[in-house]
């Protein structure tokens, strides 16, 4: 009786194990599908064949589709530090599809931090932020 307990047992917690690794897995998939689902949105949203709208490039022609631009995002996300352009370095800004929106995706560091902007790419709204220690 009591080793058919014990195999009861062993054999809850393998289904319990496999059934949390299967979720991972599922979660695993699910994001990767949600981001490529999120990368075709901005393609084809989008009149130009450059996802990647580096402000080193100046490539600030998305003004021609209603967005705000590089160069307001990046005003935009400054401001909310109330720092300027040359207080910043590793400076890099993508034109993206999160949040159920086009967004600037906006990266730099400060002060020994990096820091990450989600701007609206149509009103100019922060998003999100992300502050960590680099």
């Amino acid at each position: 009786m009591e080793k058919n307990k014990n195999l009861l047992v062993i054999a809850l917690v393998c289904i319990v194990f496999i059934l949390s690794i299967s979720s991972v897995i599922l979660y695993l998939k699910y994001e990767n599908l949600e981001d490529k689902y999120d990368d075709d949105r901005l393609y084809n949203n989008s009149n130009n064949n450059s996802s990647n709208n580096d402000i080193n490039n100046n490539n600030d022609n998305n003004n021609d589709q209603g967005y705000i631009g590089n160069s307001k995002a990046l005003d935009i996300a400054l401001g909310n530090l109330n720092i300027t352009q040359n207080d910043i370095a590793d400076l890099s800004i993508d034109l993206d599809y999160k949040y159920n929106t086009t967004v600037y995706e906006i990266e730099f560091k400060y002060n020994r931090y990096e820091y990450e902007y989600y701007i609206n790419a149509n009103t100019g709204d922060i998003l999100r932020s992300f502050k960590e220690w680099d």
